[in-house]
């Protein structure tokens, strides 16, 4: 995996997060970010049984992520930022906030998706949205195409190109906190997290009640472990 072999040729740690995780390569972030104040909020806003499954975070130049068009992700045990798309720290802390619920997702799988209530929200919220963007005249992919959970190049693409992020946000500002968040399930779930813990929590209440009663369970059962 390249992303792996990039990993390697990077390690030049500069800050161990909570006392444990290891961030390589911080300094090739914009000057006006300090991983400090961002990490130091992290651990202030998110509890740290959430961040179990994190053993690194490599900060650096990703092909694989470029191939893919994100400046984020979670794999193996480690989250990888592109340092060039991060604009400050508030969009630093989003990002990390967002892969540590991906980093949930694969030691928490049947607690957030095992008894289907989150995948039926989602899917109750695809069907919602696709009856707006008919009823506004935007021509969409047949139903069946927002019926599924899996991310789609395809539909990500009509989304994000077709449609627009700013027009699909206006249309379905009721549906679903950001439009990212409608890409797929997983995204779903962290970018419902991601509003959680970095901006207001009764908005995820309001929006996305089965994903919010998920990160309460979770919480829960952190503080009884």
């Amino acid at each position: 995996m390249y992303i792996k072999e990039s990993s390697e040729r990077i390690k030049s740690v500069h800050y161990l997060w909570e006392g444990r995780i290891n961030v390589y390569n911080a300094r090739e972030l914009p000057e006006n970010v300090s991983i400090d104040n961002v990490l130091e909020k992290v651990s202030s806003v998110v509890p740290s049984h959430f961040m179990k499954n994190i053993e690194a975070i490599y900060i650096g130049d990703f092909e694989s992520l470029r191939a893919r068009r994100v400046d984020a992700v979670y794999q193996d045990g480690a989250i990888y930022i592109l340092p060039e798309f991060v604009i400050d720290e508030d969009d630093l802390l989003d990002d990390l906030v967002h892969e540590i619920a991906h980093s949930l997702e694969e030691s928490e799988t049947l607690e957030i998706y095992g008894d289907g209530s989150v995948e039926n929200e989602f899917i109750s919220k695809r069907i919602k949205m696709h009856e707006t963007l008919q009823a506004h005249n935007i021509e969409a992919p047949p139903l069946e195409a927002f019926m599924e959970t899996e991310h789609s190049k395809a539909l990500d693409s009509y989304f994000h190109e077709t449609v627009g992020y700013p027009v699909l946000a206006t249309l379905t500002s009721d549906i679903f906190i950001s439009p990212y968040g409608a890409t797929s399930l997983r995204e779903y779930f962290a970018n419902a997290f991601e509003e959680y813990f970095t901006g207001n929590p009764r908005y995820v209440k309001n929006i996305s009640p089965k994903v919010y009663n998920k990160i309460v369970q979770l919480s829960n059962l952190g503080e009884e472990t």
